[in-house]
């Protein structure tokens, strides 16, 4: 039985060819040091950060910043500007790298916190972000797109009241990046994009990124660059102001192939092929009486994920069966985003998620529905 995999919101499987060439070469030379005076020709680092430029629409290469992650580029922004007695406005959508970071800082540095709701199909209410923001409100972190319900925010509306009101915005792109449309410069205000480089960008684990709109954001790591090794301070100019130490050169290589191969294919494409099989498994899990899929807002299925619960089964339950039984891989429970399954209806277990991708085919989501439409006869 040839395995199903639908659980490309945690990570894309089977990476393209190209990717896992460009990383294996790396094991197949000697090391070289990343923009040291080692082999240019072989650094993927300004061609990684390029392309990324191009896909996310920022002003300038330089403002890319190549981190081990997206949750690293989240704490990296959340340790920086949220300080002691300071306010934070976050939503009840966020996965747990936005808000455990918030949590830490409530706890340590008695910071303050607003949890925006959302409407009833999962949508970030925009008038309480209005009203939440106060005088002393330091961020505010959003997602672009929730990895529950697949819903996509209203980024635009999101960057426009909080430059009105003078205060940087942090969006979490994990899901976003590779699926929608991404242009940074011309989101007003101060805006920082979080991306995963392992999800929709079709890279390895262990890459990820930060998109800045200034050089002021305050170092939170310094160390070892390979470059004015004679200076006692970390430099701090972009993007080097936010890298420090051996960076991940194989997963980069990987990165930049998954990138360049997007960018070929089209975000556009993307999106559309994801959207076509969230529609047709939508309508087939509409057919199983027992089967409740969470609601998706405004018909908008880029993102590729349906959440669900068969009755009289647990989540773990259903996943379980699915890989035992028919070889179809799903995730399981509160998908790090514990109060999004409250807000949404998941109940205190979560829910069933299958999530779509390239490789994803019509027949990969037929299999679904037939084995659910089995596990309800029983």
């Amino acid at each position: 039985m040839e395995a199903i995999y639908l659980n490309h919101a945690a990570t894309s499987f089977p990476k393209p060819r190209e990717v896992v060439e460009a990383v294996t070469a790396w094991f197949d030379r000697p090391p070289v040091d990343a923009a040291r005076g080692g082999d240019s020709a072989c650094d993927p680092i300004e061609p990684c950060r390029r392309e990324l430029a191009l896909l996310l629409g920022a002003a300038d290469p330089v403002r890319v910043v190549l981190l081990p992650s997206s949750t690293y580029a989240i704490n990296l922004v959340i340790g920086a500007l949220v300080t002691r007695g300071s306010h934070v406005v976050t939503s009840v959508l966020e996965h747990n790298s936005v808000l455990r970071p918030i949590a830490h800082r409530e706890r340590d540095l008695d910071v303050a916190v607003s949890y925006l709701g959302t409407s009833p199909d999962g949508i970030v209410r925009v008038d309480e972000l209005a009203a939440s923001l106060r005088p002393e409100t330091a961020l505010v972190a959003l997602t672009w797109a929730s990895n529950v319900s697949g819903a996509i925010q209203p980024v635009e509306d999101f960057a426009r009241i909080a430059a009105a009101a003078g205060v940087p915005l942090l969006l979490d792109a994990s899901q976003a990046a590779g699926a929608v449309e991404i242009h940074h410069r011309h989101l007003p205000g101060r805006v920082f994009i979080a991306f995963s480089g392992h999800k929709g960008l079709w890279g390895p684990p262990g890459v990820g990124g930060l998109v800045v709109p200034d050089g002021e954001l305050p170092q939170t790591v310094v160390g070892g660059t390979g470059v004015r090794s004679e200076s006692p301070l970390h430099p701090p100019e972009l993007p080097l102001r936010h890298e420090a130490g051996t960076p991940n050169l194989p997963g980069l290589a990987g990165l930049l192939a998954g990138v360049r191969l997007i960018r070929e294919v089209g975000v556009h494409s993307v999106g559309a092929h994801r959207a076509t099989l969230v529609r047709r498994l939508r309508q087939g899990l509409a057919a199983l009486s027992a089967v409740r899929a969470l609601p998706l807002a405004g018909d908008d299925e880029r993102i590729g994920i349906v959440s669900f619960s068969l009755r009289g089964w647990s989540p773990d339950a259903v996943a379980f069966v699915l890989r035992e039984s028919f070889g179809i891989e799903v995730r399981s429970g509160l998908h790090c985003a514990p109060l999004a399954h409250r807000a949404l209806g998941g109940g205190p277990e979560g829910c069933v998620r299958a999530s779509v991708g390239w490789s994803t085919t019509e027949d990969d989501v037929d299999s679904l529905v037939g084995a659910l439409g089995r596990l309800e006869a029983r």
